[in-house]
């Protein structure tokens, strides 16, 4: 009875660590302590442009997203919420690094016109 017991508790430990969680698997399908991460920025970086993206960075801590970085609009900040949720693995997502729109010296740089400011200023209100 013993050796019975014995094999059930191997062929479980060895199955346990044979799978392998969703949030640690990697692009290809192989074990990568940081796949949840890689694989969000992959579906990001199929969503979006490069110029959208180049001052984003995305972490993971365990089935944590952690989205760091400037992006430019509250909308893509939505989009980029939902899309990583909707990937295997993430159970939750954190954007508290992230700034939403162009900084102030962008800003000051562009000197947009007030008809522009008037049309922004409507977009934001819908």
């Amino acid at each position: 009875m013993e050796s019975s017991h014995k094999r059930i508790g191997q062929s479980t430990s060895t199955l346990l660590f044979k799978s392998i969680p969703p949030e640690r698997v990697g692009l290809d399908g192989e074990y990568d302590h940081h796949g949840l991460a890689k694989r969000v920025m992959l579906v990001f970086r199929q969503e979006f442009a490069f110029i959208e993206l180049n001052r984003l960075r995305v972490t993971q801590r365990g089935a944590v997203v952690i989205v760091v970085g400037q992006i430019l609009n509250q909308k893509m900040l939505v989009k980029l919420v939902n899309l990583a949720m909707s990937t295997s693995g993430a159970a939750d997502v954190e954007v508290n690094g992230v700034s939403v729109g162009y900084s102030l010296k962008n800003y000051l740089e562009l000197k947009p016109s007030r008809e522009t400011l008037l049309a922004l200023q409507k977009l934001l209100a819908s």
